[in-house]
C-alpha cells in the first residue's frame, strides 16, 4: 500500500517501469508583453516550459477506481519524465495498469494528435528492435470520451495491440489524454487468453474514463496571467474605450480595459470578477492553472496528492524553442 506523498525522486517498487519515449517533450513558451496585442507588435520573451510556465503541480488522484487500487507511486528522476501511478486489480497481483503525468503545457488539436502518432510510433518500435516485443499486431487509434467534469468532457485517443514477450501471447493496450496542461497515458497489459486486445482496450477506456472524471491537476507558475488591477483615483474622469464594467451601490466602480482593470477598490470582490472575465476574454487563462495562493486543496482520505515542484532543465539547450526529447522508449 502507498504510503505519504512523495517528495523525493524514486520510489521502491517502481524498477522497470518505462519511461516515455518520444513523448517526452519540453517546449519553451513564448508569452507576450500584452496578452491581446497583435504578433507583429507584441514583445515577447521565451521562458522554460518547467521551472517557468509550470513552476509547481498538485495531481489528486483517487486510491481506487472500481475495482482497482493504487498500490505504487514513482517520481522519475528526470523531472519532465513527471510521474507515475500503478494500480492493482483487487484479487489479482498479476493484472495492473500504469497510469502516466507527462507536464506538457498548452497543445493545439494538432500538437496533440502529432504526440499520439510519435507514441504509436514508439509502441511500434520496441517491436522492431531485438529483445522487444515480438510478433506484434497493432490496431489503429480512436477517440474515446471521458466521464464529464464541471469544466467539460476531457477526450482521449486509444490503441490496442497484440504481442509476444517471454513467450507468452499478450493483450494490450494505451490511453493518451491531454488533461489541463498534462499528458495522461494509462497503459495495460493481459494474457491473451484471459483478454483479446479489443476487450483490453475497452477495459482501459473504461478505467481511463473513469479515473478523469475524479481526477484534479492544478498548476501555477508564468502559466497564470492575471490582468493588472489598478486603482481609480476618486474624481478621476470615467475610463473612456472600456470592454465592461461592473457597478457597487448602483455606481460604476470597476472598468475592464483592453490591457488592464481600473477599479475604485483594487481589491474588491467586484475587481476580482472582472478581472477573471478580462482574462477570459483575452484567453489569458488556461486550463488546471490556478493562483499561487489557490493551488493548495483538501486532500479527501480516498484521494491521494501528489505534489511536483519544478526547476528549469538543467540540460537546457541554448536554443529554447529545441525540443527536449528522451531516448529511452516505452516497454510498459
Amino acid at each position: 500500500m502507498i504510503g505519504k506523498a512523495v517528495r523525493g525522486v524514486g520510489c521502491a517498487g517502481a524498477m522497470g517501469w518505462a519511461l516515455l519515449g518520444s513523448l517526452a517533450w519540453i517546449p519553451a513558451v513564448a508569452l507576450g508583453a500584452d496578452a491581446v496585442a497583435s504578433a507583429d507588435t507584441a514583445q515577447t520573451q521565451t521562458v522554460p516550459l518547467l521551472g517557468g510556465y509550470l513552476r509547481e503541480t498538485r495531481v489528486v488522484y483517487p486510491l481506487r477506481v472500481g475495482k482497482w487500487q493504487a498500490v505504487d507511486e514513482h517520481r522519475y528522476d528526470r523531472q519532465e519524465f513527471g510521474v507515475s501511478v500503478r494500480y492493482a486489480l483487487s484479487n489479482r497481483s498479476d493484472r495492473w495498469i500504469d497510469v502516466y503525468f507527462y507536464p506538457a503545457g498548452v497543445l493545439s488539436s494538432d500538437e496533440f494528435e502529432r504526440v499520439v502518432g510519435e507514441e504509436r510510433e514508439a509502441l511500434a518500435e520496441v517491436g522492431r528492435q531485438p529483445g522487444g516485443y515480438q510478433d506484434m499486431d497493432m490496431g489503429e487509434l480512436r477517440s474515446f470520451a471521458s466521464a464529464r467534469r464541471k469544466d467539460g468532457a476531457v477526450s482521449g485517443r486509444s490503441l490496442d495491440l497484440a504481442y509476444t514477450s517471454q513467450g507468452e501471447r499478450k493483450s494490450s493496450a494505451m490511453t493518451l489524454q491531454l488533461d489541463r496542461m498534462y499528458l495522461v497515458k494509462g497503459r495495460y497489459s493481459v494474457p491473451a487468453k484471459a483478454a483479446t486486445p479489443a476487450q483490453a482496450r475497452a477495459s482501459l477506456e473504461e478505467f481511463a474514463s473513469d479515473l478523469s472524471g475524479r481526477l484534479t491537476v492544478a498548476s501555477t507558475g508564468r502559466c497564470w496571467d492575471p490582468l493588472p488591477i489598478e486603482k481609480l483615483e476618486a474624481g478621476a474622469p470615467t475610463p473612456s474605450g472600456a470592454v465592461s464594467t461592473l457597478s457597487k451601490d448602483g455606481v460604476d466602480s470597476v472598468y475592464l480595459m483592453s490591457d488592464r482593470v481600473l477599479a475604485r477598490e483594487p481589491q474588491s470582490d467586484e475587481a476580482r470578477a472582472l478581472m477573471m472575465i478580462g482574462m477570459g476574454l483575452h484567453k489569458r487563462l488556461q486550463p488546471g492553472c490556478e493562483p499561487p495562493e489557490e493551488i493548495e486543496q483538501a486532500v479527501p482520505k480516498d484521494m491521494r496528492e501528489i505534489r511536483l515542484e519544478y526547476g528549469a532543465p538543467s540540460d537546457a539547450p541554448a536554443d529554447p524553442s529545441r525540443l527536449l526529447r528522451s531516448n529511452k522508449i516505452d516497454v510498459g
